[in-house]
């Protein structure tokens, strides 16, 4: 399967795909309750760091009554829960291929999000080496591969990190000629 494949639109008829913020809500829940503490102590440590948030604040998000969180607010739920941000945004332990709710009009397996969250691979396998290209230089010689095993896959993505480390080894030439020079 190309991954390309792998990503589907949504139809409105289906309710099983796991969607962000029910996941979040969830997870948010999930591991306040594991480390004892009551709404309003999460909204202490997430004032701590500079959001403000309250007993009422956790309460509504919990219950769904406040819809979304910034990016601002994830990223200080994931420090004072104590855990990645994509562990707040892909449950750890759903299933690699359960539908995950990335827009409204598109799905993909929970391990190819993951993967993609983690800077592995695109959803979309439209252009490889510009997708590898944005991560740092001390991640391109890092060759992930799909879960699928596809070796047409696996030797595009070779490809891919191939061609980033040519362009890296280039650029710190040219620097070292620079200052040999």
């Amino acid at each position: 399967m190309s991954n390309s494949a792998s990503v589907c639109l949504m139809s409105t008829e289906e309710s099983e795909e796991l969607d962000v913020m029910s996941v979040v809500r969830a997870r948010v829940k999930e591991l306040r309750g594991r480390n004892g503490w009551s709404g309003a102590e999460l909204g202490e440590h997430l004032s701590a760091v500079g959001v403000a948030w309250n007993r009422s604040i956790v309460a509504n998000f919990e219950a769904g009554r406040r819809p979304s969180v910034s990016a601002v607010e994830l990223l200080a739920l994931a420090q004072v829960l104590n855990v990645a941000p994509i562990h707040l945004l892909v449950p750890p332990d759903a299933e690699g291929d359960r539908l995950y709710e990335v827009t409204p009009a598109l799905a993909a397996p929970v391990a190819d999000v993951r993967a993609w969250i983690r800077g592995y691979y695109p959803l979309k396998a439209d252009n490889l080496s510009q997708f590898h290209r944005e991560a740092p230089r001390a991640e391109w010689g890092a060759v992930r591969m799909k879960s699928s095993n596809d070796p047409q896959e696996q030797l595009d993505a070779v490809r891919a990190s191939l061609e980033n480390l040519k362009d890296y080894e280039r650029q710190l030439a040219a620097q070292v000629g620079e200052q040999d020079g």
